[in-house]
């Protein structure tokens, strides 16, 4: 697997952030993201259908894909009702970032790269593969085993409809699909406690807090490169999602005047603030069916304020 070349958005924040060394050290990490694709109850597909980012969930008991050489996931059939995923122009290639995770047990991992048709089933085949901290994420466990690709379906709402405001304010989970200067999808998890989203409904925007991460800003650096974003928020006790487009600014608040020499660093405050990140909105649906039902477990999530050993992929 090819080390991550960052881009001069990436650059830029890893250097205002002074975690540009964490970054390059980080360049070549792969982990156990195999290990976490066979035992993933989530995976998420982030493709563009030509106009904006659009995200597919396959949720259900593991294995829902399957490893079956480096880097390459044999994907279920189901895959090619969504549209936007299908290789363009009768080709057989889509580009698409992919997550794959577990909520319950804090593990989740990116693979990044090529939907490529066959004669069997789809096959994501990555040329960016690599394993995430433990941080953030709400322990939460799904309600049911059968395959389930989602959504449904999507409903065109108003950002000030009372339905989106429901699931936003008390989200703890969130998803951002963007795109880097060369076009590859990409999509990360958000999480924090509930009310970490703000929506301002009167101004079109969409907000948050930017906890820190491991310093390589992949997502934030996206963002600052093409401002292109989709933010995809769960109600985790109906399976649906609020999914909201539109183009993103993100702003670095925590400035470091010595260089971050490791990915993994405890804090005293459970969720610190590394920057903001906000969405002008050009559109919102109301996503049924996106994945099944999930129940929060009565189980504290891994923090910043954890021991680095805590924290660090197992």
């Amino acid at each position: 697997m090819r080390p991550l070349a960052y881009h001069q958005g990436q650059l830029a924040v890893q250097a205002e952030a002074n975690t540009s060394h964490v970054a390059a050290k980080l360049a070549a990490w792969v982990g156990p993201a195999e290990e976490y694709a066979a035992d993933a109850d989530l995976v998420l597909l982030a493709a563009s259908d030509g106009a904006e980012l659009r995200v597919v969930a396959i949720s259900g008991a593991p294995p829902l894909v399957l490893p079956v050489a480096p880097g390459i996931l044999e994907l279920p059939a189901r895959l090619w009702d969504a549209p936007w995923l299908l290789p363009a122009d009768g080709g057989r290639v889509r580009t698409v970032g992919g997550l794959v995770m577990s909520l319950e047990r804090a593990e989740r991992a990116r693979l990044n790269g090529s939907i490529v048709a066959g004669d069997g089933r789809p096959r994501l085949v990555a040329d960016e593969e690599f394993t995430l901290c433990r941080k953030y994420l709400a322990p939460s466990v799904a309600d049911a085993t059968e395959l389930r690709v989602g959504p449904s379906s999507r409903l065109e709402v108003a950002l000030d409809d009372p339905r989106v405001a429901a699931i936003v304010s008390t989200a703890e989970t969130a998803f951002l699909a963007s795109v880097s200067p060369d076009g590859s999808p990409d999509v990360a998890h958000r999480g924090g406690p509930p009310g970490f989203l703000r929506l301002q409904p009167g101004r079109g925007i969409v907000s948050w807090t930017e906890y820190v991460g491991d310093g390589v800003f992949k997502s934030a650096g996206n963002v600052r490169a093409t401002g292109a974003a989709t933010l995809v928020v769960l109600d985790l006790a109906t399976g649906d999602a609020v999914e909201v487009v539109g183009s993103g600014r993100y702003v670095n608040t925590l400035e470091r005047f010595r260089p971050r020499l490791d990915a993994l660093v405890r804090m005293p405050e459970p969720f610190p603030e590394q920057g903001r990140l906000e969405i002008d909105v050009t559109s919102v649906r109301l996503l049924t069916g996106f994945i099944h039902p999930r129940r929060r477990l009565d189980a504290r999530r891994v923090t910043s304020r954890d021991h680095v050993d805590v924290q660090a992929p197992r």
